[in-house]
C-alpha cells in the first residue's frame, strides 16, 4: 500500500513538473515571437520615418499654370 502511495505521488509530481516546464517553455516562446515582431514593426515605422524626412527636405517641385488673358 505504501508503495502504491509513492509510486502515485511521484508520478503525480513527474507530472505536475512537466506541466510547469512546458508551460514555462510555451511563454518564452512566445515572448520570443513577440520579441522578433516588435523589432519588425520598429524596422517598418523607422523606415516609414526617414522616408518622411526624405521627402520634407527635398524641395517639392513647382508647376506653372498657363492662364489666358481675357478669360475669366
Amino acid at each position: 500500500m505504501e508503495e502504491k502511495l509513492i509510486k502515485y505521488i511521484r508520478h503525480h509530481t513527474m507530472t505536475v513538473t512537466m506541466v510547469i516546464v512546458l508551460g514555462f517553455l510555451l511563454l518564452a516562446s512566445g515572448e520570443y515571437y513577440l520579441y522578433r515582431k516588435v523589432m519588425y514593426v520598429n524596422q517598418m515605422v523607422s523606415e516609414g520615418l526617414m522616408q518622411i524626412k526624405e521627402t520634407v527636405k527635398a524641395p517639392t517641385p513647382t508647376t506653372v499654370v498657363p492662364m489666358m488673358k481675357g478669360v475669366k
